[in-house]
């Protein structure tokens, strides 16, 4: 008969995936991950499966939860601009209150998808769900509601800069330069 489980698998995978975005794959070691979770190897391995597998299940959970919330935050506004401008505002909250951590999503692809297949499907993944987000978002006003290919091209376009303005931000790029970057990027729509 097996042992009940003592602790609970969700907080423990928050707690790897808040590791695996602080420190990035390679930076975090076994040692980090039992520490954070206060589980051992063992427990972790039988819940999670090897460091793999818990990397690629936080950069799921991670995707999960930042596609739901940026479509509440860009899914508000009654206007495609509104919902852009709302959307790069909630980017440059965290780096105006100190969080300089970017996104897990563009973190993991720079750091360790050349190398993992896994890991470059589930960046691909994030990506085009941003794509087919920010494509929905811009539906609402015209030109973008009538003009299929226009729409795909500013989706497009506006995913290639909030992905930027991500690695800006975890890069340090100053405050200014961000609200710079994020205001040409609303004047294109």
């Amino acid at each position: 008969m097996a042992r009940p489980r003592e602790f609970d698998p969700k907080t423990a995978l928050d707690r790897i995936q808040r590791a695996f975005w602080e420190k990035g794959y390679h930076g975090t070691s076994m040692q980090d991950l039992e520490r954070i979770t206060e589980l051992k190897k063992q427990s972790l391995y039988r819940e999670f499966g090897n460091k793999d597998a818990m990397y690629a299940r936080a950069l799921k959970l991670y995707h999960e939860r930042d596609i739901t919330h940026l479509a509440q935050v860009i899914c508000r506004a009654p206007n495609a601009k509104q919902r852009f401008v709302d959307l790069f505002e909630a980017v440059l909250e965290p780096v105006r209150n100190g969080d300089r951590s970017g996104c897990f999503l563009c973190n993991s692809a720079i750091e360790h998808a050349h190398d993992d297949q896994q890991i470059q499907l589930n960046a691909q993944e994030g990506i085009q769900s941003t794509q087919d987000l920010f494509n929905t978002a811009l539906a609402v006003s015209e030109p973008y509601k009538s003009d299929d290919a226009l729409r795909k091209q500013k989706a497009n376009l506006l995913a290639a800069g909030y992905f930027g303005l991500r690695v800006m931000v975890r890069g340090g790029t100053p405050l200014t330069e961000l609200e710079e970057t994020v205001t040409v990027l609303v004047s294109t729509i």
